[in-house]
């Protein structure tokens, strides 16, 4: 019975994740769209060009920003995994055979 058991965990483990994965991507598809339908009904309306201040360089695109910003939390995310793997690594080392 607990070899049936360490096989079901990570099968079971799999499918949530699995699950998990595809909600986030349905529930995000459903925010563009609704993001998508919102900014069609306003582009009819006029925009205003923001005035320039001299000697301030203009800010990033909305694109360029959105890419850093992942990138800078992908970083932090990766030497947080590395961090947690070495902890981890502390408190239950391997043990040799």
């Amino acid at each position: 019975m607990a070899a049936k058991t360490a096989t079901a965990t990570p099968d079971l483990a799999q499918k949530i994740r699995e699950s998990l994965l595809s909600s986030v991507q349905q529930t995000q598809q459903l925010s563009l769209d609704s993001a998508q339908t919102w900014v069609k009904a306003v582009s009819a309306l006029p925009v205003p060009d923001l005035p320039k201040v001299p000697g301030v360089p203009a800010a990033p695109g909305v694109e360029a920003a959105t890419g850093y910003a992942f990138d800078v939390a992908a970083d932090l995310l990766s030497a947080q995994r590395d961090y947690a793997v070495q902890l981890a690594t502390v408190f239950a080392p391997e043990k040799s055979a």
